[in-house]
């Protein structure tokens, strides 16, 4: 399981997006192909909220949310949001969360007529494409959620997540977008 069926009650909700450096920070160039972006950018623009409209599966498990991003002032606001766990295990939006969540941001909604089908990429400007952050009920779970796990020594084993809660979605690389 990667989000429990309860991830549901948060439709209609505001979600905290942290961002993180991760695998990279891309955006849709002139020519529609993705293309480095300054992570700085990113990184100074910092947490922001998603409101989400729906949720996604793959492969059977709720895997990702559909939402608009409120935070007015912020380098993505108003933009359409599609996040998913990159990462297969037992995950919440409240303590134990999901240290890599992949994104993708753009100005219209992304297509898919049913839950189990990937949500639309971005094909229109301005558009971002994020392969590092953290999802939560809020910007203090996620502060909280960093201090535990990264607070431990190399030789003592984190807290969360390692084995099955932490896994690697195929079980040695990360998941990649379907089709992509």
């Amino acid at each position: 399981m990667s989000l429990p069926e309860t991830t549901r009650d948060y439709r209609g909700r505001l979600l905290c997006f942290g961002p993180m450096y991760g695998w990279g920070w891309f955006r849709l160039g002139a020519d529609g192909e993705k293309e480095p972006t300054d992570y700085a950018e990113v990184d100074r623009a910092s947490a922001f909220h998603i409101r989400v409209h729906r949720f996604f599966r793959f492969r059977g498990e709720l895997r990702g949310v559909v939402g608009r991003v409120e935070q007015t002032g912020h380098l993505f606001d108003g933009l359409w949001a599609t996040t998913w766990t990159m990462l297969v295990g037992e995950f919440d939006l409240t303590e134990l969360l999901c240290w890599r969540w992949d994104s993708e941001f753009g100005p219209d909604e992304p297509g898919g007529s049913s839950e189990d089908d990937w949500p639309t990429e971005p094909i229109r400007h301005p558009a971002y494409f994020g392969f590092g952050g953290t999802l939560a009920v809020s910007r203090s779970a996620i502060e909280a959620w960093q201090a535990t796990f990264y607070c431990n020594s190399p030789a003592e084993p984190p807290l969360h997540p390692t084995g099955p809660a932490g896994s690697l979605s195929d079980g040695s690389s990360a998941l990649r977008r379907p089709g992509g």
